[in-house]
């Protein structure tokens, strides 16, 4: 299972990693309230270039689910080393939430984000077993 959350931690600063570059080209515009708008609640179609890129960036960086997936790899290595045993339902939901995402686009990280929580959930299993 340790290595799932390895695996599971490394995903999500991966992810930052790799679509950072965007962000750091967009940022600049960030800190002067760039996103601070509501024109970014209407539809795409009646979006600014600009701003649809700035919000694609943001939401795949600093917005995305990178961050709280490294926090949470954390906290269940944290678990592991404690010996407090980790919820089945973690490992579960989240499988399901990667095979979801999976199935709506297949090219890109989901397919090993999948592999990575069924040895989540294998390992969560066999934990419980040994209490």
């Amino acid at each position: 299972m340790k290595y799932s959350i390895y695996g599971l931690t490394a995903l999500g600063i991966t992810h930052l990693f790799v679509l950072g570059s965007d962000a750091l080209i967009q940022a600049p515009g960030w800190l002067g309230g760039a996103l601070w708008t509501w024109d970014h609640w209407g539809p795409l179609a009646d979006q600014r270039p600009g701003l649809i890129l700035s919000g694609f960036a943001f939401w795949s960086t600093v917005g995305s689910f990178a961050i709280p997936l490294i926090v949470l790899g954390l906290l269940l290595l944290w678990m592991t080393r404690k010996g407090i045993i980790v919820p089945r339902f973690v490992g579960l939901a989240l499988l399901g939430w990667g095979m979801v995402a999976t199935l709506i686009m297949l090219p890109s990280g989901f397919p090993l984000l999948v592999l990575v929580l069924i040895g989540l959930c294998l390992g969560v299993r066999q934990g419980t077993k040994a209490q």
